[in-house]
């Protein structure tokens, strides 16, 4: 059995297309559980007409919250194997969960019992469903290959809405705190740490852009960098996620992870010098030659 765990907020909109998108699945042995996070639309409406299983909800927790909410909640009422992550705006290819799960159980089989987490590329598409990108990874210069915890803890590669994730890697998640910057980029970093990460370079879904994208995706070229160097760097959420990283896992993290990321996540107390030599000797970097010269330059 997999769970498809389904956070909405005022999706009134595309919603439709995105449950219809999950009804067409090839690979049926799934259910759905939601969770509204106060929406003021007919969201409810919808998820109420598909007879989708729905999560009590009272509090607006923004999509990190509600995702660990769905996760915790679950985990604690279900024996499923696996979770895979859906945003209400897109639209998933009718092989999504099939060719995912064949990805999936081709990895249990290879690493065997072990936390386990498989992504997807995407295709990045306009509010019509026009094609804007073929490749979400091509589009932002991202290398899935990248999945070691040092690279993670700057930059995230998995993006929430492809990943699927066997229950070893839920069952030590327990909870997406606060402090982390979404909660994919948590789980991914748990998965480098203590099991594995694949993926396929098949773009497995429609990846919406719309004005009211809670996360999206920007176009990796000159423009993109313009922008990015102007505006005020501010590493105290990659820090702060480290340090509560280190809080809840660093006793189950090898002696080096340990360093690293202690160090990192005080990262504001070493000087000019100090913070390059770190990130070079810790390979604590990003994907693409651009980002890390930006990086350089500005951390």
């Amino acid at each position: 059995m997999i769970t498809v765990l389904l956070s909405t907020y005022n999706g009134s909109k595309y919603l439709k297309n995105q449950l219809d998108s999950l009804i067409a699945q090839s690979y049926k042995d799934f259910e759905i559980i939601a969770r509204d996070d106060g929406s003021s639309d007919d969201t409810l409406m919808i998820l109420k007409s598909y007879g989708i299983k729905l999560l009590e909800s009272e509090r607006n927790l923004g999509a990190k919250g509600s995702f660990g909410e769905l996760l915790k909640y679950a985990l604690r009422n279900s024996d499923t194997k696996y979770f895979m992550f859906c945003d209400q705006d897109d639209v998933w290819q009718s092989d999504k969960i099939e060719k995912t799960l064949t990805k999936m159980q081709y990895m249990e089989n290879k690493y065997g019992d072990m936390p386990l987490l498989v992504h997807t590329d995407l295709e990045v598409v306009d509010e019509k469903l026009n094609t804007l990108a073929g490749s979400f990874w091509h589009y932002q210069n991202i290398n899935p290959a990248q999945d070691r915890l040092n690279t993670l803890i700057l930059q995230n590669i998995v993006t929430g809405c492809t990943m699927m994730i066997n229950r070893k890697l839920a069952q030590m998640i327990e909870d997406v705190p606060v402090e982390a910057v979404m909660h994919d980029w948590w789980i991914a970093m748990v998965a480098s740490a203590f099991g594995k990460i694949g993926y396929i370079k098949e773009p497995l879904m429609l990846y919406r852009q719309h004005s009211n994208n809670d996360t999206g995706a920007k176009n990796y070229g000159i423009e993109y960098f313009i922008k990015k160097f102007l505006q005020k760097q501010d590493f105290s959420k990659y820090t702060l996620q480290a340090r509560k990283f280190f809080e809840v896992y660093g006793d189950k993290l090898d002696k080096p992870s340990q360093e690293m990321l202690e160090k990192f996540s005080h990262l504001e107390k070493m000087n000019w010098l100090e913070k390059r030599v770190f990130l070079v000797k810790h390979e604590i970097l990003k994907n693409g030659i651009v980002r890390n010269i930006g990086l350089m330059v500005r951390v």
